[in-house]
C-alpha cells in the first residue's frame, strides 16, 4: 500500500512539474512574440526615419539651375549683388539666357547663386527663370493669409491660418514671359480696381502687386472694359506676360481681402 502511494505521489510530482514547464514555455512564447513585435515596429520606424533623412539629403544635394532673362528692363544684363540688397556692390553681370546655379531661395524675391568661378552672390528672382527652385522652409502653415501658386498645375490656393479657403485655376506667364518663382509678399500700396497697358492692348480688373510689376489680376479686358474671351479661355494654361491671371471673382476677392504683407509662394 505504501509502495503504491509512493508511486502515485511520484507521478503527481512529475505531472505538476510538466504543467509548470508548459506554463513557463507559453509565457516565454508570449514574451518572445511581444519582443519581436516591438523590434519589428522599431525597425519600421527606424527605416522611415532613414528614408526621410535620405530624401532630405538627396534634396539638399540636388543641383538647381536657373537661366538669366531680363523681361523688365530689357537691356540684356542681370546684376549679381554681393549682398541681398540692391544697394550693395555688383560683383558680376549675367547675360540673357546665361545659366547660373541656384543655391537658396530667399525672401522676398531673391536667389542666392553660385557663379562659374565659384563666387557666391544674390540675384533678384524676377530675372531668373527656372523649372525648379531650391526648397525653403516657408509654407502655408502660418497665421494670416498665404497665397500659393503652382506653375505646373496652374492653380492658386488661398490659405487662412493654415486652412485652405479658396482654390482656383489661373494663368501664369509663358516661358518667354515667365512668372518668377520664389518667396514674395503682397506689397504695400500696390492695388487697384483697373489698369490698362497700351503695349499689350490689354487691361485688367482688381490688381494686387507681389513684386514690382508682377501682379495678381483678372483675365484681360479691352480698353473699353470688355472681357477678351479668347484670353479668358486660356485660364489653366501659361498665357500671361508674367502676371498671374485669375477669374474676375477671385481677383476681386484678393483685392478686397488679402492684406499687405501676406505671404506669396510661387513654385
Amino acid at each position: 500500500m505504501r509502495k503504491r502511494l509512493a508511486v502515485i505521489l511520484t507521478l503527481l510530482i512529475f505531472m505538476l512539474a510538466g504543467c509548470k514547464e508548459s506554463v513557463l514555455d507559453q509565457s516565454d512564447i508570449i514574451k518572445t512574440s511581444k519582443a519581436d513585435e516591438f523590434e519589428k515596429k522599431g525597425n519600421i520606424e527606424k527605416g522611415k526615419e532613414q528614408s526621410d533623412e535620405k530624401e532630405a539629403t538627396e534634396e539638399k544635394a540636388k543641383i538647381f539651375i536657373g537661366q538669366a532673362l531680363d523681361t523688365i528692363d530689357r537691356d540684356g544684363f542681370i546684376e549679381v549683388y554681393k549682398e541681398k540688397n540692391k544697394k550693395s556692390s555688383i560683383i558680376y553681370k549675367l547675360k540673357d539666357y546665361q545659366q547660373v546655379r541656384l543655391l537658396e531661395t530667399l525672401p522676398y524675391g531673391w536667389f542666392k547663386v553660385m557663379l562659374e568661378d565659384g563666387r557666391e552672390g544674390y540675384v533678384d528672382s524676377r530675372y531668373i527663370r527656372a523649372k525648379e527652385i531650391p526648397p525653403h522652409d516657408f509654407n502655408a502653415e502660418v497665421a494670416g493669409y498665404v497665397l500659393v501658386f503652382n506653375t505646373d498645375e496652374q492653380v492658386l490656393k488661398i490659405y487662412k491660418d493654415g486652412e485652405l479657403i479658396k482654390e482656383s485655376i489661373a494663368s501664369s506667364g509663358t516661358w518667354e514671359h515667365f512668372t518668377p518663382k520664389g518667396i514674395f509678399k503682397i506689397e504695400e500700396g500696390r492695388r487697384g480696381k483697373w489698369f490698362y497697358t497700351p503695349r499689350f492692348k490689354q487691361g485688367g480688373k482688381y490688381w494686387v502687386g507681389f513684386k514690382g510689376t508682377y501682379l495678381f489680376h483678372s483675365v484681360p479686358f479691352t480698353e473699353d472694359g470688355k472681357i477678351i474671351e479668347e484670353e479668358k479661355e486660356k485660364l489653366g494654361t501659361p498665357a500671361s506676360h508674367g502676371c498671374i491671371r485669375l477669374p474676375v471673382d477671385v481677383a476681386k476677392y484678393i483685392y478686397e481681402n488679402i492684406p499687405e504683407g501676406s505671404l506669396v509662394l510661387i513654385y
